[in-house]
């Protein structure tokens, strides 16, 4: 993580971007952990899902948020996507040069080590096709403990399922079992949850991989490591009122926010069609 400017920054808004409605778990995990702090959210509708789109596109379209979220006057940045924390973080932290970035993989990956992979050393990954050809989590997880054992496995249609909110469709646990088959007998102690959608399923998840597996859910993690970096670096909104949320897409969605305000369990009234440049 870069140096941080902390300047007046106490009542300054937290900038969290995904590509959809998933980062929406690291703003519930805010609203929980950081309830006086405001929170900017941007989600790319239009141009989602990410998880099949060339790093470059990727990159691309990165570059775009960053710029819109330092025009907000953020004080942080959390990439809420793990598509685009494995091949676009170094993108983002050069752009946002002072302002501090924290990232689900970064914060999942040593959540696995120091609170997931206890007995076996053996994790399992699941994420989009991009965030796990990436070896994004793979890579961290070995330097941080190089005798651990790692399993991973693209689900590539959890995100367009979630994201249409057939959060209870038969099709959806189907489609679950199928991919998580060949977890089931390799002893895991935990799984990373390699994408931010899908703790929005984490029960069916739960259900089908077994109760003695741990479900690493990164967007906790990150939320963590920012109520860390906001306290050490003087950085908390002092204000004793809670704070206020606002949400930009690129694509108004009722799914957005009919899924969003059942997941937050709060109305999204600030929403905003905005254009990136």
């Amino acid at each position: 993580m870069q140096k941080t400017n902390n300047g007046n920054n106490h009542s300054k808004p937290i900038g969290v971007f995904d590509s959809g409605i998933g980062g929406l778990t690291v703003v519930k995990n805010i609203m929980q952990s950081l309830p006086h702090e405001d929170v900017i959210y941007f989600g790319d509708l239009a141009r989602l899902p990410y998880g099949t789109k060339s790093v470059a596109t990727i990159q691309k379209f990165a570059r775009e948020t960053v710029k819109f979220l330092l025009k907000q006057n953020v004080k942080a940045i959390v990439i809420a996507c793990n598509t685009i924390a494995s091949v676009a973080k170094d993108t983002v932290v050069e752009l946002a040069a002072n302002i501090p970035v924290l990232d689900v993989i970064t914060s999942g990956s040593e959540d696995s080590i120091k609170n997931g992979a206890v007995i076996n050393r053996t994790i399992g990954v699941i994420g989009t096709s991009v965030t796990i050809n990436s070896n994004a989590y793979t890579n961290t997880i070995y330097h941080l403990s190089p005798n651990a054992t790692i399993i991973t496995k693209a689900c590539p249609l959890f995100v367009p399922l979630i994201e249409e909110g057939l959060l209870d469709h038969p099709a959806l646990e189907l489609i679950a079992q199928d991919y998580l088959n060949s977890f089931i007998q390799l002893n895991l102690d935990c799984l990373v949850l390699g994408c931010t959608h899908y703790p929005l399923i984490q029960n069916i998840i739960q259900k089908i991989i077994g109760s003695n597996v741990r479900l690493i859910d990164p967007a906790v993690s990150t939320v963590l490591k920012l109520q860390q970096l906001l306290e050490s670096h003087d950085m908390l909104n002092l204000k004793h009122e809670l704070g206020s949320y606002s949400f930009f897409v690129t694509e108004i969605s009722r799914t957005f926010k009919q899924i969003g305000e059942t997941f937050l369990n709060k109305s999204i009234s600030k929403l905003e069609l905005v254009t990136l440049e």
